[in-house]
Formats: C-alpha cells, sequence, structure tokens
C-alpha cells in the first residue's frame, strides 16, 4: 500500500482553498459595498437637504427653478456612475464564477480519471 496522496483528494484540497478565498473575498466585496452605500445615503441626504433649501427659495421666486435641478445634478450624476460600477463588476463576476466552476469541474474529472486509470493499471499487475 502506498502512502500517497489521491489526486482526487488532491482536488478536493484546492477546491475547499477556493472556497475559503471566496468566501474572503465574498465579505471583503460585502463591507466595502456597504461602507459605499452608506456614503451614497449620507451623500443623498446632504443633497437632499440642498435641494429642499434651494426649493423653499424657488417657492417665494428667489431663485430660478434651474437652480434647483443644479443642486440635485452631483447626486444623479453619482448614483448614475455607482449603478454602471454595479452592473460592470457584477457582470464581470458572473463570467469569472462560471469559467472557475468549469475549469474546477474539469480538474476533477480528470482527476477521477486518472484514478480509474491507476486502480486498473494495479489490478491488471
Amino acid at each position: 500500500m502506498s502512502n500517497a496522496i489521491s489526486p482526487s483528494g488532491t482536488a478536493w484540497d484546492m477546491i475547499e482553498k477556493e472556497k475559503q478565498r471566496d468566501r474572503v473575498i465574498r465579505r471583503v466585496s460585502k463591507t466595502a459595498w456597504a461602507v459605499t452605500f452608506v456614503i451614497v445615503v449620507a451623500f443623498a441626504v446632504v443633497t437632499g437637504v440642498s435641494v429642499a433649501q434651494m426649493a423653499r427659495l424657488w417657492a417665494v421666486g428667489a431663485i430660478s427653478f434651474s437652480s434647483v435641478t443644479g443642486a440635485a445634478i452631483p447626486l444623479l450624476a453619482v448614483l448614475g456612475m455607482l449603478s454602471v460600477l454595479i452592473a460592470t463588476l457584477s457582470t464581470v463576476g458572473i463570467f469569472l464564477r462560471l469559467r472557475t466552476a468549469s475549469l474546477v469541474e474539469i480538474q476533477l474529472r480528470l482527476a477521477t480519471l486518472e484514478e480509474m486509470l491507476a486502480a486498473r493499471s494495479d489490478a491488471a499487475s
């Protein structure tokens, strides 16, 4: 009997290590997105207060309506860029996950095939 590590066992160990890395990356990602959304909400509140004050001034005729909409433009720009960023990162993430899953599946199949061939050659000997 040999003390060699089976190829499928090594493959499963590699898969477990990848899962651990995925969990760490997900935690970091969730934390970063939470911080991002807190900042966006704070920015929205500050912009909302500014727009509300401008709307009051517009209501009494002190400023034009374009000044009110101009105060809201930075928030709309930030939200637009954030949505494009999220859409892009989500799409890239989906493609990378699909590719990784396919490569792991191929690796497992090859390891299983190697074990089957090794078992046949041992049985034939």
